[in-house]
């Protein structure tokens, strides 16, 4: 019992002690890292077109910079996971640098191996980014009607210095309506 009282004793002065040297310890200087759910992606609109469905995204980057200081980096493309109704009723992809021109994008639903840490989901990789503060418009048709998902998952890759799967949060696909 002798012997427990005395280890008991040492451990509560050495616990004492840390605590009370810690206080005296500077902490490192921070660097402030990029915010990363600082991109915005908004929900244009999501209209039917003859017996198809056009959904319009629109990706910014409103603090472009190299990433330091709060800034955040070019995105370099954009990878929408789709559930397999959805995969089935996609008819085409294209991308717009002014939400009037369109150009056409691959329409292909697979795995994006840059983002391979973060998830094993087949994507719609929008293979095309942001510049500076300009926006790109990202659009998906359908042959089927969806319900808007509030909480939808993406990825935003960027041009490699920022670290982490970055997913984000948009109005996206939900359920078939029919």
């Amino acid at each position: 019992m002798k012997q427990f009282v005395k280890s008991a004793l040492v451990a509560a002065v050495v616990t004492v002690s840390v605590i009370s040297l810690s206080s005296f310890i500077s902490p490192k200087k921070a660097t402030v890292p990029a915010t990363t759910d600082a991109y915005l992606i908004t929900l244009e609109s999501n209209v039917a077109v003859g017996s198809n469905f056009e959904w319009t995204w629109k990706l910014t980057n409103p603090n472009p910079g190299n990433g330091n200081n709060g800034t955040l980096q070019n995105v370099s493309h954009w990878s929408v996971p789709l559930s397999l109704i959805a995969e089935a009723a996609l008819v085409s992809s294209q991308y717009s640098f002014d939400g009037v021109t369109w150009h056409n994008a691959t329409t292909l639903v697979e795995r994006d191996p840059s983002i391979r840490q973060c998830t094993t989901v087949d994507v719609l990789k929008f293979d095309v980014g942001t510049s500076g503060t300009a926006p790109t418009y990202y659009r998906a048709t359908f042959n089927a009607d969806f319900v808007i998902n509030p909480f939808a998952t993406s990825w935003v890759k960027t041009g490699g210095g920022l670290a982490g799967c970055n997913v984000y949060y948009f109005s996206g696909l939900g359920t078939s309506r029919d």
